[in-house]
């Protein structure tokens, strides 16, 4: 078997409940909701739902690059998200603003990648920093300012253009999700990232360049927080250094609820968008139910540990 095949579970039964439980439980959610929470079946709720779902989601498959390169963590999300929101805004030309907020999240991806990738730092540590440097940074240079505004162009059509029913910002989410899906499954760069997960050691003998595979993998991130910004702000035609405040636990959610392995070499985009429904449906309940945005917190936080200790039993029982 090549270093560059993601190796097979030895426990198919437990790799199938990891892979399709999700779907399953996510199913009867939505039919449990439908039946007995009141508002949740209506048009409205769903374009809400999708409007929630949308920006989270594009940052839950970025994140999905970083967690399979090798259990990392990109905790600085949610500055990146708001540097590109508030440089779409802030800076009086849509096309400045744009290559500005991709020109920083980038380099920030950057940083992160060589400083965790090849001189191995800390994941946790490096993402926190970077990510508290630029937001602070981002808060001091803006004053804490909201900025007001309709966004033009292309990026103004995310936020208020409906196919049917559905927002266009849920077409940005699959696009992304294609994209995504393309560069892990089809490319040398997906292959090389899955291996270097499952077997640094193996991966580096076999030729993968750890440290760059690793940097290209939070650039990845970095770019989709870039459209997660831009799709958040045209939504509300708003932005400000906080407007991303929770998206690095929601997308981390999203990730290890889809049944991507927190330990990194397994997973896959479309475990990401099925984990992204399931929390976007989760959170939507809750609100109906009138429940206050602690409860929210607390509810996501029981369903990540009992998702890491199904991971974990899965990754036991197929090692056997």
């Amino acid at each position: 078997m090549s270093v560059l095949t993601p190796e097979k579970s030895k426990a198919p039964v437990a790799s199938t409940m990891g892979e399709y439980g999700i779907f399953a439980v996510t199913a009867a959610l939505v039919l449990v909701a439908a039946l007995s929470v009141n508002g949740f079946a209506t048009t409205s709720n769903v374009v809400d739902i999708f409007h929630r779902a949308a920006p989270v989601g594009i940052v839950a498959i970025g994140m999905t690059f970083v967690v399979i390169s090798a259990n990392y963590i990109d905790l600085s999300v949610v500055a990146q998200v708001a540097i590109a929101g508030v440089m779409l805004l802030s800076v009086g030309d849509l096309g400045m603003g744009m290559v500005l907020g991709v020109a920083i999240c980038v380099l920030v991806g950057i940083v992160n990648g060589i400083a965790v990738g090849a001189l191995r730092a800390n994941a946790v540590v490096v993402t926190l920093a970077t990510g508290g440097i630029s937001l602070g940074l981002l808060s001091y240079l803006t004053n804490g300012a909201i900025y007001y505004g309709e966004v033009g162009g292309l990026v103004n059509k995310f936020g208020t253009t409906h196919i049917g029913f559905l927002p266009l910002v849920a077409g940005s989410l699959i696009v992304m999700a294609v994209i995504g899906w393309f560069l892990l499954s089809r490319t040398v760069f997906g292959f090389s990232l899955k291996s270097l997960g499952s077997n640094r050691a193996a991966a580096r003998f076999s030729g993968v360049r750890g440290g760059l595979t690793v940097t290209g993998a939070f650039v990845v991130s970095s770019l989709c927080c870039v459209v997660a910004g831009w799709a958040l702000t045209s939504i509300s035609n708003t932005s400000v250094a906080t407007m991303s405040t929770g998206f690095d636990f929601s997308a981390l959610a999203a990730v290890i609820v889809g049944g991507n392995s927190l330990f990194g070499g397994k997973g896959s985009i479309q475990r990401t968008l099925i984990g992204v429904i399931f929390i976007a449906i989760v959170s939507n309940i809750l609100v109906l139910l009138g429940l206050s945005f602690a409860w929210q917190q607390l509810v996501t936080g029981t369903i990540i540990v009992a998702a890491v200790a199904l991971d974990a039993l899965t990754r036991k029982v197929g090692n056997r």
